[in-house]
């Protein structure tokens, strides 16, 4: 029989009593069919194996569920192709608002490797959108100081961890961010610009300035960077 891949989101509740809350997780189903009406159906779990037992479902229940043709195009091992998909699902969990869901997969991807950046930057913007500010803190905390992951292609990580940071008006620690990603490439000019408007909002006025000019330097006609450099300078 031709095993075909679906995908179906489902309704859960996690924890008891006053806080227990829903939350939606999106599973893997290998469906053969068996005759015109009935097919089979199997659960998979994140590195693509079955899981459990298989039941006969109605055909007719599979518009509940959404083909994915693609799903063994992936040329990823296992281990990585789990990551893969339980980032992408909290990614649009959080695009969503579904702050509670996109935690849960997150954390199923730092399950696999606690070290992963994007899972890590996902489990701590749900945490600061879900009022846990202090949680979330820590998660930016530990990745800023894993030496490991100070390569130039992980620069954009730690700027985003500076934005999320800058807009929850942590200024240290955005700046703190800024500045390793600068670290792994002194030459962006849109980094330097980042940090000066951090140092701007903290109200460390000087560094702000000495930042814009640099990014000025590296590109004359970066035309934000004129602009916020003639507000800062403004009496």
């Amino acid at each position: 029989m031709e095993r075909k891949i679906y995908l179906k989101h489902e309704e859960i509740r996690v924890g008891v009593g006053s806080t227990s809350r829903s939350m939606t997780t999106e599973n893997y189903f290998q469906v053969s069919e068996i005759d015109e009406d009935h097919a089979e159906i199997q659960l998979l779990d994140f590195t693509g194996q079955p899981l459990g037992k298989a039941s006969v479902i109605p055909k007719e229940t599979l518009k509940e569920y959404i083909y994915c043709p693609d799903y063994f195009n992936n040329k990823k091992g296992p281990k990585e192709s789990a990551i893969e998909r339980h980032v992408q699902f909290g990614d649009r969990h959080f695009d969503r608002k579904e702050f509670l869901s996109a935690e849960f997969e997150y954390d199923k991807a730092l399950g696999f490797d606690d070290h992963h950046l994007r899972a890590n930057l996902g489990k701590g913007k749900s945490l600061f959108a879900r009022g846990r500010k202090e949680e979330g803190r820590k998660v930016f905390a530990k990745l800023s100081s894993i030496q490991t992951l100070f390569d130039k292609q992980n620069k954009h990580i730690f700027n985003e961890f500076g934005i999320e940071l800058r807009k929850k008006g942590m200024f240290e620690e955005a700046i703190i961010n800024y500045q390793k990603a600068i670290s792994m490439d002194p030459n962006d000019e849109a980094l330097r610009y980042n940090l000066g408007r951090a140092y701007y909002e903290k109200g460390s006025l000087d560094q702000a300035i000495e930042q814009l000019k640099s990014a000025l330097t590296l590109r004359p006609d970066f035309k934000e960077a004129q602009e916020f450099l003639s507000k800062v300078q403004s009496p």
